[in-house]
């Protein structure tokens, strides 16, 4: 392990060590997010979509991403603005780890343009920018998807668990392995970054099945359309404990030939969306990649023998709402 990172999670640790074990360090510094003005027994999931956001391939503009987010915070929270909403979700009493998604390279991986937006949403709230971290599995894969490994200093903190699991095992459901420690003993909060992709054994890869990068062993957990796998990380007490909010970098989305990069299947979608159910967030964006199979004469999933039938089995683990009909999407 780099010295610089070591130091950094074993200060981390300390930090934590006063109120809990290992497996729950951090107790977060707030009490939950507001809710939303919404249905009982519904969940929301609130979407911003902004052509103007882009600025050619690739490339996104800043200020229209911080109204997006700002705009679509504020709806979810039920607050008056963005800063309002920053500051209903995160205190500076936080250190808030970013699970990016990075396997696909520039072309599908989370954009650090969004990432650059969280941030700043952050600082607005009062955390300090080097308590920000942005997490992958491996530093070579932030690299490649045009993020700068920072250990320390100035800026937000990035890079990769790199093989530096927990020496412990965690078991739940029908999973086992190590627990990266940039969940387990850095952060008081986690922020899940996905993108909205197909998969080719899960049917699609959103937020739940982006939380595979935080165990040692994901290439075991993919037989019967990962089911129950996925909903069993999503599920892990660790996860369940620090997961404070959901932005998904829906700016391109991809709709078959995941979960490698294909231009050929990709789309400019110019969204973001935000929730803080992890299972209705995953139906909404199951129903975008289908909506485009459909466009382009494609098969359903179900009918390809990939149904994403982990979204059952992680509503019946209360993880989330998966019923349609009890899912508030809003427009902002």
């Amino acid at each position: 392990m780099n010295p610089t990172r070591r130091q950094f999670l074993r200060q981390s640790l300390l930090v934590a060590a006063g109120s809990a074990a290992l497996s729950c360090s951090a107790e977060p510094s707030t009490p939950g997010a507001p809710q939303a003005a919404k249905a009982p027994g519904r969940s929301l999931v609130v979407r911003a979509k902004r052509p103007k956001v882009s600025l050619g391939p690739d490339r996104f503009d800043p200020a229209v991403l911080d109204e997006m987010l700002g705009a679509s915070l504020a709806r979810l929270t039920n607050t008056a603005n963005g800063t309002a909403a920053w500051k209903a979700l995160f205190s500076a009493k936080d250190r808030v780890a970013l699970k990016v998604n990075t396997l696909g390279g520039r072309g599908l991986s989370t954009n650090p343009a969004v990432v650059g937006a969280i941030v700043r949403g952050l600082l607005d709230a009062g955390v300090a920018e080097n308590d920000v971290l942005v997490w992958d599995r491996f530093n070579r894969e932030l690299i490649r998807a045009g993020f700068t490994i920072n250990n320390g200093g100035k800026g937000y903190r990035c890079f990769g668990t790199e093989g530096d699991y927990e020496r412990e095992i965690t078991t739940h459901g029908q999973i086992g392995g190590f627990l990266s420690p940039l969940l387990t003993r850095f952060p008081t909060a986690l922020i899940n970054v996905p993108l909205v992709k197909d998969h080719n054994l899960a049917g699609v890869a959103i937020s739940m099945k982006n939380l595979y990068g935080v165990i040692d062993n994901p290439n075991r957990y993919h037989n019967d359309n990962c089911d129950p796998f996925i909903a069993d990380v999503a599920d892990l007490p660790v996860v369940r404990q620090k997961m404070r909010l959901i932005v998904c970098d829906a700016l391109y989305g991809q709709y078959e030939a995941g979960p490698a990069y294909s231009a050929k299947f990709r789309w400019e979608a110019n969204s973001l969306i935000v929730a803080t159910d992890p299972v209705a967030l995953d139906t909404i964006g199951w129903q975008m990649i289908e909506a485009k199979r459909r466009e382009a004469g494609l098969k359903p999933l179900a009918e390809v023998g990939r149904p994403p039938r982990w979204l059952a089995t992680a509503a019946s683990r209360g993880l989330g709402q998966n019923d349609p009909a009890k899912i508030e999407v809003t427009e902002v």
